[in-house]
């Protein structure tokens, strides 16, 4: 190949008549092309708008082997330049070979890019580049760069060495541990269509780690090829995921499995002792529609996990009225807005004086904020009415509930409530 150095002299020497278009774009890439030195500035140079500087800049890193200079040469595959594609080409066939694996893995994307374009003529390119990446001398090398990547990329060299010989369990193993999300479920779906001999341990290990969606389908592939279902069902009954959970009590009865029977037998053993059991536990119940006996949810509720507080929380039915209050005051917002939401479903004449009796104790302890929202759950004209009886009561910080007074009159516009008599009504508008 002749140096860029020579094809410049050359461009230089060359005679020219009058001044014309082509001999300014000439000059310009003389003035840059004298300036340019090391890899990094070759790599800019490869994508600048004049052809003749795109040239050389390909010329020079067709003899710089690294993996950066592959990258922009697979770049300028793509020129609008025929001579600039043909020298680019030229240059990248010096890479397919197992000693230049780590710059094909560097360019893995663009790689990946050039066949996305699928262009009759990336194709030779394209195929001898994978065939690279297949050979067995280096196919421990492509697997550990395997481990380490995400997206795309990750989901191309899974597909890329399931179709050599490499070891499939050691494979399948590490795809349904990757931390790629795809390929884990692309691991599953290979798995179904193996020997089940061959891929039950390997599920029934995948099954244990987290992800919803990857168990579920884990789960599914796991029914047909078990020994003992039945098991593996009473299991995901008591699962965390409510996907997991789901998928059991669709496929429970046709295996013989009662639902309600599994809950029961578990109700009868000692507490959970961890979060992940206290959530299947009381997922199943929800979903059931059975309620949990109160020492159960008087356990759960003082749970030390938010998650499993917030879920006894939804359990909680009418005659609950006392631990829904209580959960009003838990330090987690999400317990709170749970038991805010469940609240406010009871009827007024139910909920004021609880209500009441609640920020008798705790109104300056709560955030000010939560204060009043619970406030809020009283009936209107009740509101108001333990707004003024905390006035009184409360002579010392009278600016403060005045204040109080004052907000609650701001909120007012159409005041709807049937539990509060005409004439109390009448009372508080003269108070006020």
């Amino acid at each position: 190949m002749t140096s860029p150095r020579d094809w410049l002299d050359r461009l230089r020497n060359k005679p020219v008549t009058e001044p014309t278009w082509a001999e300014y774009r000439r000059n310009e890439a003389l003035e840059l092309l004298a300036n340019a030195n090391g890899s990094g500035t070759w790599i800019e140079l490869s994508t600048h708008y004049n052809g003749f500087v795109r040239e050389v800049a390909v010329r020079e890193l067709s003899r710089d082997c690294s993996p950066q200079a592959l990258v922009a040469l697979i770049e300028r595959l793509n020129d609008w330049v025929p001579q600039i594609r043909d020298l680019a080409l030229s240059g990248l066939n010096n890479y397919l070979n197992p000693a230049q694996a780590p710059a094909l893995l560097y360019a893995l994307e663009s790689i990946m890019a050039l066949a996305a374009r699928q262009r009759v003529d990336h194709a030779p390119t394209y195929t001898a580049a994978r065939t690279v990446l297949q050979s067995p001398e280096i196919r421990d090398e492509v697997f550990a760069n395997f481990l380490t990547r995400q997206g795309k990329a990750a989901r191309y060299l899974f597909s890329l060495l399931l179709e050599t010989d490499f070891d499939p369990e050691r494979l399948l193993r590490s795809a349904l541990a990757h931390r790629e999300l795809t390929v884990r479920l692309a691991a599953v779906s290979v798995c179904q269509d193996l020997p089940p001999a061959q891929v039950s341990e390997l599920l029934l290990e995948a099954l244990a780690r987290p992800g919803a969606k990857v168990r579920v389908n884990i789960l599914r592939a796991l029914l047909p090829l078990s020994d003992d279902p039945v098991h593996l069902l009473r299991l995901a009954l008591l699962d965390p995921s409510p996907a997991i959970r789901s998928l059991a009590r669709w496929a429970a009865p046709r295996h013989g499995v009662d639902a309600s029977e599994v809950l029961a037998q578990r109700l009868s053993q000692d507490f959970p002792t961890r979060k992940r059991e206290w959530l299947g536990v009381l997922g199943l119940a929800a979903e059931l529609e059975i309620r949990l006996q109160k020492h159960w949810l008087t356990e759960a509720l003082s749970s030390i996990y938010p998650s499993v507080r917030q879920a006894a929380v939804r359990l909680l039915g009418d005659e609950d009225l006392p631990q829904m209050l209580g959960a009003l005051s838990d330090p987690s917002e999400k317990v709170y807005l749970a038991a805010y939401a469940l609240s406010g479903k009871q009827p007024w004449a139910v909920l004021n004086t609880g209500v009441a009796a609640k920020l008798d104790c705790e109104w300056h302890d709560l955030p000010p904020q939560r204060s009043r929202a619970i406030l809020r759950l009283m009936s209107s004209w009740q509101q108001i009415a333990y707004l003024l009886k905390r006035l009184e009561a409360e002579p010392v910080i009278e600016t403060f509930w005045l204040r109080q007074v004052d907000l609650w009159c701001d909120r007012q516009y159409q005041v709807v409530d049937p539990v509060t008599s005409k004439d109390q009504r009448s009372a508080l508008v003269q108070q006020l």
